[in-house]
């Protein structure tokens, strides 16, 4: 197969492995993830959001949950195979969608096991790059009883590097600057963020046609891009010296070559404006769509309180959001329904659309949510 390239080869040997499970990743440690004190914090804190949901033992011990709970969105780490870690050596990965659906909370001292299969290999044409294949994944979730916790579905865009940057298509936008005055009301917005919390929000309470409260993420920096996907510690493509080589000589479509003629793993693009601008043609180094799930999370856990939980949430993502970038993220309610099966023991549900905004006005991300309530019947 050619390094870097779209080919009939590749996509042939990529559709040998749908249908396929995958219990082991590379990305991950061996076994199952296990829910523990010191992970929940660094997660949560990388997220930039200090629900004490998460955070205090004394304030957790008193919710429904009686414990700690991680932030829902850490299920979105529990793939063990995806399009930006198999197939297609060298070819550049942007996520088009994301699906996460939970079935309870993901408590403290929970154990987590997941299997990822590949479900779909597709051909197809981008205007950003040409010739390209989407890939989709499914992986259930279920905890240390065997009861299913989350599923997660995620679908992905490869494309060859060396087109993407000929096409050029986004490299008119710069990168964000901003003013002292700018800069002061981005603070007086982080001021204006709520948190429900114990207060109970009633299912009869809601109205069709409401925006909730919104929150905000930025101006973001290498320092917190590196907080949140740092919560894992090292390990997969996070390592470096003769373990970086050793990877690299199992998988030797992984790495590129920076501009110092090192190879070096791909998640560097996100860090490096310049590595981005030279590999793929882009402004700069734009985020991990994982930030956006977690920021919508946020969003969501703040509203419904500590009585609510997270249903189903899908997002896509229509533009990139670069370094530098504000976010503002919004939500706006659809729809009030009943499920068919309970959902955490709740049948009284509120969907929601999910979109965020950046300083531009420029809409990055779209999206749906569905969230499960307390009723008063």
């Amino acid at each position: 197969m050619e390094f870097g390239k779209i080919t009939d080869e590749g996509i042939a040997l990529l559709r040998q492995r749908i249908g396929v499970e995958r219990k082991k990743s590379n990305m991950h440690p061996e076994g199952p993830l296990e829910i523990t004190r010191e992970l929940i914090h660094r997660f949560a804190i990388g997220s930039g959001d200090d629900n004490p949901l998460y955070l205090s033992r004394e304030y957790a011990a008193k919710s429904r949950h009686g414990t700690l709970i991680a932030p829902p969105s850490i299920a979105s780490f529990m793939e063990k195979a995806n399009g930006a870690s198999e197939g297609l050596p060298g070819c550049h990965t942007i996520w088009r969608l994301a699906r996460l659906e939970w079935y309870r909370p993901l408590k403290l001292g929970d154990l987590l096991q997941s299997s990822s299969f590949l479900r779909q290999v597709e051909e197809v044409q981008s205007k950003f790059s040409g010739r390209a294949v989407v890939q989709d994944y499914e992986t259930p979730i279920k905890n240390q009883k065997g009861e299913l916790a989350a599923s997660y579905f995620t679908s992905w865009h490869r494309f060859s590097r060396s087109e993407s940057k000929e096409q050029g298509k986004y490299q008119k936008r710069g990168l964000a600057t901003y003013t002292k005055e700018d800069i002061e009301k981005i603070k007086a917005d982080y001021k204006k963020e709520k948190r429900r919390g114990a207060q109970t929000l009633w299912w009869e309470d809601v109205t069709e046609g409401e925006e909730i409260p919104f929150i905000l993420k930025g101006p973001t920096t290498a320092i917190s891009q590196f907080a949140f996907e740092s919560w894992g510690g090292a390990g997969g493509w996070f390592v470096g010296h003769r373990l970086a080589f050793e990877l690299f000589e199992r998988h030797p479509g992984l790495p590129f070559i920076n501009e110092q003629g090192i190879p070096e793993a791909p998640v560097a693009i996100h860090w490096s404006n310049e590595r981005c601008q030279n590999i793929l043609g882009l402004p700069g180094a734009y985020e991990a769509g994982f930030e956006r799930m977690s920021w919508l999370v946020h969003l969501l856990m703040n509203w419904i309180g500590d009585e609510g939980l997270i249903h189903r949430l899908e997002i896509k993502f229509p533009k990139f959001n670069y370094r530098g970038d504000t976010i503002w993220c919004h939500a706006r309610v659809v729809e009030k329904s009943i499920l068919a099966e309970p959902v955490d023991g709740k049948q009284h549900a509120v969907r929601l659309d999910v979109w965020t905004v950046n300083q531009h006005g420029d809409t990055t991300t779209t999206g749906e949510a569905t969230v499960v309530l307390r009723s008063r019947s």
